[in-house]
């Protein structure tokens, strides 16, 4: 399996190159400056709800703080065991504790994303989530739990001398949301199913 080794947020994170996790890529791809990126102002995008109180709106919360590089909205999004699944060919050692991980919790996730949000290459995020499925997860006995099957593009840009310079990811993934002590869905699990 073929990895590449690129420069995130003051340290180095292995990564494959086929079968990369969308939101790894991206920020794994660019190189990450030292300022922080604020989130951008768009009149024109929605406001976020207020409770996510369906899986639906939860997706659509994660789209726009995704999009607005909001890392305190897109966290607000995860569960406290969130948990992203990771597809074999993309298992290597993350955190750096020689052993190898198939998936890796809120922690590392938040760093990742974080990291991406600042670069100065993520000038502009565009990412659309397409699908409507919502089944109950056969996992949780309460019925609690549910299932979203969710396509993906994602597009992670800047503009040098008036063209576009970046990358695009698509693929499908699998989100397990579950509701929080106060009814408000999270993000509990995140299983990657893309092969980019």
């Amino acid at each position: 399996m073929f990895h590449d080794q690129r420069h995130i947020g003051g340290g180095t994170k292995v990564m494959s190159r086929k079968g990369t996790r969308w939101l790894l890529l991206s920020g794994g791809l660019l190189y990450t400056g030292c300022i922080f990126a604020p989130a951008t102002e768009d009149n024109d995008n929605p406001p976020l709800y207020q409770t996510a109180e369906t899986p639906e709106k939860l997706l659509e919360n994660f789209t726009l703080s995704y999009e607005t590089r909001n890392i305190d909205e897109y966290l607000h999004c995860l569960h406290d065991d969130f948990e992203f699944i990771l597809l074999e060919v993309d298992w290597a050692d993350y955190n750096g504790d020689d052993i190898i991980d198939h998936s890796w919790g809120r922690d590392l996730e938040e760093e990742f994303t974080t990291s991406m949000f600042m670069s100065d290459s993520a000038q502009n995020i565009e990412l659309t989530l397409n699908g409507t499925s919502n089944t109950e997860y056969y996992g949780d006995p309460t019925g609690a739990t549910r299932q979203l099957v969710r396509s993906f593009e994602l597009k992670v840009y800047f503009v040098e001398d008036g063209v576009q310079v970046g990358h695009r990811a698509s693929g499908e993934a699998i989100f397990l949301c579950r509701p929080d002590e106060n009814g408000e869905y999270r993000i509990w699990q995140w299983t990657d199913l893309s092969e980019v």
